[in-house]
């Protein structure tokens, strides 16, 4: 595999990994914040109705609790439910935006009755998705103490979340696929002096060994090798210079000692002919 794409599959591959981190994180995150706010809203309608209850005695005299109507009212914004219940769990008072005997089905309250301390929790109340419950004994003078539990569902935090999810999802493949291509480019756009240098060494020959690399940036990695293999080069054309010279010395030595040799057999050549004639 050319080294082109090996470098943008490792750069889109650590992006990627960088952004599902990123994504991840953002995520829970916002799921916490979310959560946050869900359960501060419910923990601070419980804490305003505390103050706005009117306590009375009903029929028989058993304990009346009453919310005025833009109180109730005020309290039930956002899906907040209110139920207030006596030390055996009787309900006497719950919200309007309560299911019948749906908070018959909660076991949160039995925490704070029990310890006399607030309690919080999840719950199957509203009907939809969990509920989140918190609980806290409300104390009178002379009377057992009530247990005041408000709670909100968890259902519209659902849906956000998956909003949320949805969009980041979509956000980090979008982002994947433009650091593909950033990465194929930053790739190309890098090695592009390694396309130059191949090219100039194909152009070259060994009868051409003046020629040079060129040498866009001398800083970086290419350039100290086109730096280098240019030394290389200048190193080459000089030996192959001084072998050519050595190679032209024994061919003017050679064809110096040829020519000695022809006017020597043609000196020789007559005397010995004279001495073979006198000697028939």
């Amino acid at each position: 595999m050319p080294i082109r794409w090996r470098l943008t599959i490792f750069n889109a591959l650590a992006i990627g990994a960088i952004l599902l981190l990123l994504g991840v994180g953002l995520f829970f995150l916002l799921r916490e914040s979310l959560l946050s706010g869900v359960e501060r809203t419910v923990e601070t309608r419980a804490e305003i109705a505390t103050r706005e209850l009117e306590f009375g005695d009903g029929p028989g005299g058993t304990p009346e609790v009453k919310l005025e109507g833009d109180a109730a009212e005020q309290l039930s914004l956002d899906g907040v439910f209110v139920v207030i219940r006596d030390h055996d769990g009787r309900v006497l008072y719950e919200s309007v935006n309560l299911p019948a005997d749906a908070a018959k089905q909660d076991g949160v309250w039995r925490e704070a009755a029990r310890s006399g301390r607030p309690a919080s929790g999840t719950a199957q109340l509203s009907g939809e998705a969990p509920d989140y419950v918190y609980a806290k004994p409300i104390r009178q003078d002379g009377a057992p103490p009530l247990v005041l539990e408000a709670g909100r569902s968890y259902s519209s935090l659902e849906a956000t979340l998956g909003t949320i999810g949805t969009a980041i999802a979509a956000g980090i493949g979008v982002a994947f696929l433009l650091s593909i291509g950033g990465a194929y480019f930053l790739a190309r756009t890098a090695l592009r002096p390694v396309d130059a240098v191949v090219s100039s060494a194909r152009e070259m020959s060994e009868a051409d060994l003046s020629r040079r690399l060129p040498v866009t940036n001398p800083g970086d990695e290419i350039g100290r090798l086109a730096t280098t293999i240019n030394g290389l080069l200048a190193r080459l054309e000089t030996a192959f210079g001084r072998l050519e010279a050595s190679l032209a010395r024994q061919e003017e030595a050679l064809a110096r000692q040829r020519r000695f040799a022809a006017d020597a057999s043609h000196e020789f050549r007559t005397p010995l002919t004279a001495i073979s004639g006198n000697a028939r």
